[in-house]
């Protein structure tokens, strides 16, 4: 099988196969993730899905990798989601956090007691704290004590159309005077002070805030007791996805903080590197045009152009001359009798 002139074998054919193959697994290679939490990780412990579920609730997704993301924010019109961060926030990381909480937004915090967590709560002038220790509930939960359920204490935006909330291996939220409980654990859950894994004369049981919002200047923050709400494999028990709806899509915008996450892949970084560069924009656009213009000359100049015809004498000049260059020695007699010999077979042969 031949394609504009070129040769298709099967050698040929397998080989174009197995790279497309190989080209295609690694650009999905390096547009995911597999840390936990991970925005861009579409396994069981990512948070891929929290994207569309905001989008489909009407929210416009950004990743926030740095200040700026929150500082170019329609503040009132957007919700920020801070999930289980690994490091501590730096104080202009923090500031900037707290000027979009003063001019309007909402931050939500969902972590299971990370002191970087509550340092942050406290930078940002939050009363309301994780508490850390392990909330576990032998009545309530989804399939073990290490995941109770929750329901609503108060009718709120938060917790519209949703009756359960279920957390995995969360904590509770020690709610202090300005805060404002929106769900509750039940009242046979208990905080497992010693982390035995069971209940203790010492333990008791009663209900316990799992949702706490405060308001914070002309802001508010959502504190949810466990990250683990909105992982991948937890939206679709009880009544999580309504929650992640109602709690990330309550604004135009949602902004998934990603400054104290682990990396994202370094494609979907250069895309939105990009993406808020107008320069990169420019140079990009540029390139692409060029490349694709220059191909396409190359394909409409020579498309329908066949090759020009050697003439008889043409050939003949460059046997010729190929026979002096190989065989210098030869006179001019015996050089036009071999030339003359090699063009007649020539014409024989095509004719």
């Amino acid at each position: 099988m031949r394609i504009r002139g070129y040769e298709l074998t099967y050698p040929r054919v397998v080989f174009v196969a197995v790279l497309i193959t190989t080209l295609t697994t690694m650009a999905v290679g390096v547009g995911t993730s597999s840390a936990a939490y991970g925005s861009y990780n579409y396994d069981w412990d990512g948070t891929s899905d929290i994207r569309s579920v905001a989008a489909d609730a009407g929210s416009d997704v950004e990743i926030v990798r740095s200040e700026a993301g929150y500082r170019q924010a329609s503040a009132q019109n957007a919700t920020a989601l801070i999930l289980e961060p690994t490091d501590s926030y730096s104080g202009s990381e923090s500031d900037t956090v707290a000027s979009f909480l003063d001019r309007g937004g909402t931050v939500v915090i969902a972590a299971e007691g990370s002191s970087e967590a509550n340092q942050l709560l406290t930078t940002l002038g939050v009363s309301s704290q994780f508490d850390g220790r392990p909330l576990r509930d032998e009545q309530r939960h989804y399939g073990s004590p290490a995941l109770p359920i929750g329901t609503p204490v108060r009718e709120d935006s938060v917790t519209s159309n949703v009756s359960q909330l279920a957390i995995n291996h969360g904590t509770t939220v020690s709610t202090s005077e300005d805060g404002t409980v929106l769900m509750n654990s039940s009242a046979f859950s208990y905080v497992d002070a010693n982390a035995n894994d069971e209940l203790d004369p010492a333990e008791p049981i009663q209900e316990h805030p799992i949702v706490v919002r405060e308001e914070v200047g002309n802001g508010s923050v959502i504190l949810v007791s466990d990250g683990s709400v909105f992982i991948n494999e937890m939206l679709d028990r009880t009544d999580n996805r309504q929650f992640a709806a109602n709690v990330l899509g309550r604004s135009d915008t949602l902004l998934i903080d990603h400054q104290r996450r682990p990396e994202i892949p370094e494609s979907v970084a250069f895309v939105l590197t990009t993406a808020n560069s107008p320069l990169r924009l420019l140079l990009l656009a540029a390139s692409t045009v060029s490349v694709i213009g220059i191909r396409w000359w190359r394909v409409t100049t020579n498309r329908d152009e066949e090759p020009t015809p050697v003439s008889s004498n043409q050939y003949s000049d460059i046997i010729e001359r190929e026979i002096v260059e190989r065989q210098p020695d030869w006179d001019d007699e015996r050089v036009k009798r071999v030339t003359e010999e090699a063009t007649t077979d020539e014409a024989q042969t095509n004719s």
